[in-house]
């Protein structure tokens, strides 16, 4: 007997078969149980999805010996007869060949006979946008008032160009791509059937090459099968379809970010070798970016795709920031609009290539990002503010024990392996109301002054006075009694509010304040007591320049105003952050009832920075404002002369 082809042995025979379009079979299962039937249908979708084999599967449960009934029997002798073909009241037509006035005006005539052994006459027009003006026309009256006997079923690829006048007279179904996980377990049952000896890579491969056509992965994996004699592997799977695997792809976009234009072209000469052709890898690279878009700005599942398993595929996505991708992408879409009109494809893909890795472009691409930042620090910001853009708002930590108090640090510093103690079950502190935990000493203890309501001098006995008289000193800069303040008085509750609407402060900026909007999103709040906020850059420069009187004056208002309360801040390094949460927690463990006081903050690169004078700013022209807001006090030089 002949070899029959996978895809013709797997077709399904009812509706559980059926990968992918279960709104489609819920509708058609309760229609036919309950005899609800309409006398005509319209299915739309893509090649490969199942709109003739559920054409069929209708056809064979209208007529079954059992009806009404939810889904054909497939035993009984018109369901046989159906599904072999050897019943003339199940008429398929393929309109591709048979689109004339004649072919419709003849069945247009043969409607009216009753159906020779089945219950009604079924009639599957496919590819039914073929037909011509005039066969339209001819089908529309039949069409609208059919026999009680007669059901048509019209399957076309490109609905859009079914006149209006067919549509209406049809109930519509539009059929889905099948999907990833829906394919691969459709796969599954075949290859089990048939045992087959194939690795998981190898099938999730064949799937996401079928783009949603599970006729065509069927066909794919048959093909790969009589390919090899031994284990089919994903390198097979990839020389049948002429593709490129992953981990050429990831190395070629890897030398790419690296711009190493000589490994790239290198990596093209050995693709090229192997059989692979350049109209093909440009279509591979553009797939490549767009899942990289896809993984970077959606919460996708890491199985939809095999690429998402890949670690160095990982690293990309997270350098890369979104123009940048978009500028890969349209370098190669120009290019494979290139490769129609040329016969040295190869040649343009060379060219796409130093294109992608020229620093110029890269850099022009690196300038708008980051608006108008010091050239020295863009592709780090970059990426920075990428990866933020797209991280949860509040990380989640792992805390060392259930019975641990819920401290407010924990959001916002990695505990540290000395930081773990024994859990103390009597311990009712937490970092988010320490209020309460000092007010029962202050009151049992040490009567409390008169008027003094200083947090920073909540210390025992005789060095209370020393601490009031350093309370009263005037406050730097980078003064630790900031950080002291809020850490002491954490509020979980106020930063978790603040993280989740913290990028809509540039949504909701006025266009001559977007500046300043983008710098305050730079940074990430770490801690915050409801009043007063930390907020965390990457470097000393930038808490700077946000530390400057002029500037913080207007972020503290803009801060206030979107939030809808009075809000002060403070902006330190990492690295200070660090060290001063770490020390928090260190002397929180110690005596966690007590007011924690920090060491000074020290760092070299912290400048303390003089208060802005309110008055001169107003004589100041404002060329030289916004060259002090960009470059800073200190390198702004004004040079007096005739007017």
């Amino acid at each position: 007997m002949a070899y029959k082809a996978l895809y013709r042995t797997y077709r399904p025979a009812d509706f559980e078969e059926i990968a992918g379009q279960e709104h489609i079979t819920k509708t058609f299962k309760n229609a036919l149980k309950n005899n609800k039937i309409a006398h005509a249908y319209l299915f739309s979708g893509p090649r490969g999805t199942g709109k003739t084999s559920i054409a069929k599967i209708i056809a064979k449960a209208v007529n079954c010996e059992k009806a009404p009934i939810e889904n054909p029997c497939n035993e009984c002798d018109v369901c046989r007869g159906i599904e072999n073909n050897t019943i003339s009241d199940v008429i398929e037509i393929d309109a591709a060949s048979n689109n004339g006035v004649d072919e419709i005006r003849e069945i247009r005539d043969k409607v009216k006979y009753l159906p020779g052994i089945a219950t009604y006459k079924v009639y599957i027009i496919d590819e039914v946008h073929m037909l011509s003006t005039g066969a339209f026309n001819a089908l529309l009256k039949t069409l609208e008032e059919p026999p009680k006997h007669v059901i048509f079923i019209l399957a076309t690829t490109e609905p859009h160009k079914i006149p209006a006048t067919i549509h209406s007279r049809c109930q519509r179904f539009d059929f889905r791509g099948v999907s990833i996980p829906e394919m691969t377990g459709r796969l599954h049952t075949i290859i089990d059937e048939e045992d087959i000896d194939i690795s998981k890579e190898a099938i999730k491969v064949i799937a996401e090459s079928a783009e949603g056509g599970m006729r065509d992965a069927i066909s794919l994996l048959d093909q790969v099968v009589s390919y090899t004699d031994k284990k089919v592997t994903v390198d097979d799977v990839h020389a049948i379809k002429g593709t490129v695997s992953n981990e050429k792809l990831v190395d070629v976009a890897k030398a790419i970010y690296n711009n190493d234009s000589v490994q790239a072209i290198k990596l093209l000469d050995e693709l090229i070798h192997l059989g692979k052709e350049a109209p093909r890898l440009v279509e591979n690279m553009i797939k490549f970016y767009r899942d990289m878009l896809v993984y970077k700005n959606t919460n996708i599942d890491e199985d939809d795709q095999l690429i998402y398993s890949n670690k160095t595929f990982l690293e990309l996505a997270n350098q890369l920031s979104n123009n940048m991708i978009f500028f890969y992408i349209d370098v190669l879409n120009k290019t494979q609009n290139d490769m129609k009109w040329t016969n040295n494809a190869k040649l343009f893909m060379e060219l796409a290539l130093i294109k992608m890795v020229d620093r110029v472009e890269k850099q022009e691409i690196i300038f708008e990002d980051e608006m108008r930042e010091l050239r020295d620090q863009l592709e780090s910001l970059k990426l920075e503010m990428d990866q933020k853009a797209f991280a949860p708002v509040v990380e989640p930590q792992e805390e060392p024990n259930d019975t641990e108090p819920q401290l407010d640090f924990p959001s916002f510093v990695e505990p540290q392996e000395d930081s773990v103690d024994e859990p103390e079950e009597d311990d009712p502190v937490s970092l988010d109301t320490p209020e309460e935990a000092q007010d029962e000493p202050v009151e049992t203890t040490e009567p409390e002054e008169e008027g003094t309501t200083d947090l920073f001098s909540l210390q025992p006995e005789e060095p209370q006075k020393k601490e009031d008289t350093e309370s009263e000193e005037p406050y730097k800069t980078y003064d630790v009694r900031y950080v002291e303040k809020v850490l002491n008085n954490g509020d979980r509750e106020a930063k978790i509010r603040m993280n989740k609407k913290w990028f809509d402060i540039e949504r909701y900026t006025s266009p001559e304040l977007m500046t300043y909007a983008k710098w305050i999103t730079t940074g990430r709040v770490v801690a915050t007591n409801g009043e007063m906020m930390i907020i965390q850059y990457s470097n000393a420069s930038l808490c700077n320049r946000m530390m400057r009187p002029d500037v913080k004056e207007i972020v503290v208002k803009m801060l206030s105003d979107f939030y809808d309360t009075p809000i002060d801040y403070v902006a330190l390094p990492t690295d200070v952050w660090e060290q001063k949460s770490q020390e928090f927690i260190k002397k929180w463990k110690q005596d966690k009832e007590a007011y924690i006081k920090l060491t000074p903050i020290e760092h070299p690169a912290l400048k303390e920075i003089p208060k802005f004078n309110k008055e001169m700013s107003e004589f100041t022209p404002d060329s030289v404002k916004d060259a002090i807001n960009l470059f800073g006090s200190d390198a702004v030089r004004v040079k007096k002369g005739d007017k």
